[in-house]
Order: C-alpha cells, then structure tokens, then sequence
C-alpha cells in the first residue's frame, strides 16, 4: 500500500497487486481533477526529465489561477506557480516504487 514517511513521499510497490494499482490510478486521477478545479488554466510543464539505471525523475512546474479550495489552501484568486518531482524505479517496464513530493507555496 501507499504510506506517506516523514519526508511526505510516496512509496507505491507491488505492481502486480491489483487492488494496490487500482488504488493508485484512482488517487491520482482524483488529485489531477482536483488540481484542474482548484487552479483555472492549471497547466503542467515539464521542467527536466532524468533517466539513470532503473531510475526516471521529472521535475515539474504548475501554474493556474487558484479559484477553489485545494487541502488547507484557500483560493486567492491570484495565479500562482509550484513546482513537484517524481522519482520512478522501473522493473520490467513497469513503475515499482515512486517518490512524489510537490512544493505548493506560491513562488
């Protein structure tokens, strides 16, 4: 199962546990439309994206207008920019472990 450390990451393993992917698809399905409620015009860019061995990392930038509730965050009605990271381990062309972190202060 998904279980958050104290650094907030994520670790999702057991690819081949089909409740624990279902469950992983359908959270993040979920965090995207929140993420494109919350900030109108939310767009994604990708800022580097690094392979090495059986690791993968994108490094990302979000933008949008923060118009709706997203957690603790009230909308402000500015736009705003943050940035993320997600690390892949990689086994067999599948993703086995992932670290997510995102940094939501504004810039």
């Amino acid at each position: 199962m998904r279980g958050r450390t104290k650094a907030g990451s994520f670790h999702d393993r057991d690819p081949t546990n089909t409740a624990i992917v279902i469950a992983f698809y359908e959270a993040f399905k979920g965090g995207a439309q929140d993420l494109h409620e919350a900030f109108q015009g939310f767009r994604l860019e990708r800022d580097a994206r690094i392979a090495q061995d059986d690791l993968a990392v994108c490094r990302i930038t979000m933008t949008g207008r923060h118009v709706k509730a997203l957690g603790p965050w009230q909308p402000s009605g500015r736009m705003v920019r943050f940035h993320g990271m997600d690390m892949h381990r990689l086994r067999d062309g599948r993703i086995v472990e992932t670290w997510h972190f995102e940094r939501l202060q504004s810039d």
